[in-house]
């Protein structure tokens, strides 16, 4: 019975000093078919930017290391471009930017932190992503949904306030049009490892 405690004792002890697994190193590319979406409301109407995924042709180094039901990332950051967001006219595409301060801070970055959930058995999982804008970060912990249990395959949507980033929303045609503050991020990204 003692050698059977103290076997016991030094796997619970082994079991605390190691690590599921090793870092991870991966290349992920965002295929074309992918969508990326910025919407908000004014007083008056919707408007909605669909992100041009064609920039997005660069491999994107992953580095990750699981441990329990977290995936921990070391790195894994989407950089986007403001002016590849497309709002369906000049002026809308004008006052976005200018929301944005895009002439100041032209990029808009994503980074993954964790992954909370089991990537190969649920099909959603919670993950927490720090976004920066206009030079201000902002951590947010996103529900995202895998299509068919494919890993490959996520979609989500994080609602944001304008305030978290210190940006003030536009107000147009003397006041009577204004930005409400909350805009919402949505994505379907079918993703390729390699």
């Amino acid at each position: 019975m003692k050698k059977v405690l103290g076997f016991t004792t030094i796997l619970l002890l082994l079991a605390f000093n190691f690590k599921d697994s090793p870092v991870n190193h991966s290349v992920i590319t965002i295929a074309p078919e992918s969508r990326l979406m910025i919407s908000g409301t004014t007083n008056i109407n919707t408007f909605s930017c669909d992100f041009d995924t064609d920039r997005l042709k660069e491999p994107i180094p992953v580095h990750f290391e699981k441990i329990g039901e977290k995936y921990i990332f070391q790195k894994a950051t989407l950089v986007l471009n403001n002016f590849g967001f497309d709002c369906g006219n000049r002026g809308i595409n004008r006052d976005f930017h200018d929301l944005l301060e895009s002439e100041e801070y032209p990029q808009i970055e994503l980074k993954l932190k964790e992954i909370i959930g089991d990537i190969l058995n649920a099909s959603a999982l919670t993950a927490v992503v720090e976004i920066k804008i206009a030079g201000i970060k902002n951590s947010y912990r996103i529900p995202v949904a895998i299509a068919d249990n494919k890993p490959s395959c996520v979609s989500g949507a994080l609602k944001l306030s304008l305030g978290d980033f210190k940006l003030k929303a536009p107000k147009k045609a003397l006041g009577l049009i204004v930005v409400h503050d909350s805009i919402t991020i949505n994505f379907d990204l079918e993703l390729q490892m390699g």
